[in-house]
């Protein structure tokens, strides 16, 4: 055992030595494994940081909805007010008799209209929705300030508004908007409340909306039909009991089943398989770039034994043995894939740290710095082993008459 130690130790020294005499061949043997491991650590991590803000956003938006639409189109982005809708309305006492059935479920119809709003010399276009104070917990809005839409404001028929994230920066910037009036197609509105930022859910904009009581915009619309209409149920009922309760009850009003229900799940689903697919497509592309820098490392471990050819042959003739010299060849390739592998990493995790916050989420994860380091490593065994086996296998006679 002591004796097969120090055989080890003193392969181990040939091969540092090795590696020290060419400097510039090891160099470049380990300048591939360090962009390799590199650009896997900051590719990863921009992957992870992408993934977290996805799932992130997925979560504050809320997955236990369940929207009722007219008619028997079940696609939550093609237009509620076409054909089909017009002959199968639903309508805002279809919301206030679902809430007087089921009083714990919070719910809110909607009608939008894209509109046009002022304030001062400032105009821009948004989407207005007319709307009940449940809309706010059922998409987990929160208040930057001010109060949400109240039940007397609905009762009395109040121009009051409330301003989303995006609409609230473009027209008061740093300003706070409660107090103030905005001009909402041609009406003014008294700003009572400005939202929280909230992200996007499947390219809706959840920050680019106006909140108004649903009794003024029937006045302005003309009409009691509505879009949608939101329902959440509190924590001890799952949505699938909700959706059963709802289709009874409507089935029961309208006697025939002129709706249709979805929930956001479907869409929280396909958004998470996005956001995994993401990180396995970057992880697979970091790797890639570590194969490459290995196939650097085979080439260049080929040169070597090519230029150490008497040198090869010389040991063979003092004794040593087809496993010794393969041994020195694996040493020196795992040595410098090894050392590439942590600068790489510790380049890696610099980027990362240098990337702007506010432009490319990233998120350092120590799986992909482990991951790297073990695929580096195995990466030069891997790569090397063809050229450790080329030069265990050289004609000792024919090594030594090598010029």
């Amino acid at each position: 055992m002591y004796k097969a130690l120090r055989k080890l130790l003193l392969i181990l020294r040939m091969s540092i030595y090795s590696l020290r005499i060419n400097k510039m061949r090891t160099f470049l043997s380990t300048l591939g494994i360090i962009v390799a491991v590199s650009s896997l650590i900051m590719i990863v991590s921009i992957g992870f940081g992408a993934q977290k803000s996805i799932l992130s956003s997925i979560n504050s938006l809320g997955s236990d909805v369940v929207i009722i639409m007219p008619g028997k189109d079940t696609n939550l982005f093609k237009s509620a007010v076409g054909a089909n809708a017009l002959r199968k309305p639903l309508t805002y006492d279809d919301a206030k008799y679902l809430k007087s059935k089921m009083p714990y479920v919070k719910v809110a119809p909607e009608i939008n209209l894209n509109t046009n709003v002022k304030y001062r010399n400032i105009e821009i276009s948004t989407t207005t929705v007319g709307t009940t104070p449940d809309i706010f917990p059922i998409f987990n809005y929160k208040l930057t300030a001010g109060t949400y839409l109240k039940k007397k404001d609905i009762i009395g028929y109040r121009y009051v508004c409330v301003l989303g994230y995006k609409v609230a920066k473009e027209l008061f910037d740093k300003r706070n908007p409660i107090g103030h009036y905005v001009t909402i197609a041609g009406n003014k509105f008294l700003v009572v409340g400005s939202l929280k930022e909230k992200g996007s859910l499947n390219q809706l904009d959840m920050d680019d909306f106006i909140f108004i009581p649903i009794s003024v915009m029937q006045l302005k619309a003309g009409t009691n039909n509505v879009q949608f209409i939101f329902t959440k149920p509190p924590e001890y009922i799952s949505i699938n009991v909700l959706a059963a309760r709802i289709k009874s009850y409507l089935l029961a009003k309208h006697g025939i089943e002129n709706f249709s229900l979805s929930s956001e799940n479907q869409y929280i689903e396909l958004e998470r398989k996005v956001a995994y697919v993401l990180v396995i497509t970057l992880t697979l592309i970091g790797l890639i770039a570590l194969i490459v820098g290995g196939i650097g490392i085979m080439n260049i471990m080929l040169a070597s034994v090519a230029e150490r050819t008497r040198e090869i042959g010389i040991k063979k003739a003092i004794g040593a043995r087809k496993a010794d010299i393969m041994l020195q060849f694996l040493i020196e390739s795992l040595l410098i894939s090894t050392f590439g592998g942590l600068i790489g990493i510790l380049l890696g995790v610099i980027g990362v740290m240098l990337f702007p916050k506010n432009v490319i989420p990233v998120r350092i994860s120590i799986l992909s710095i482990v991951i790297g380091l073990i695929v580096s490593s195995l990466t030069g065994v891997f790569f090397g082993a063809y050229p450790a086996r080329r030069a265990s296998n050289m004609n000792p006679v024919e090594a030594l008459r090598y010029e």
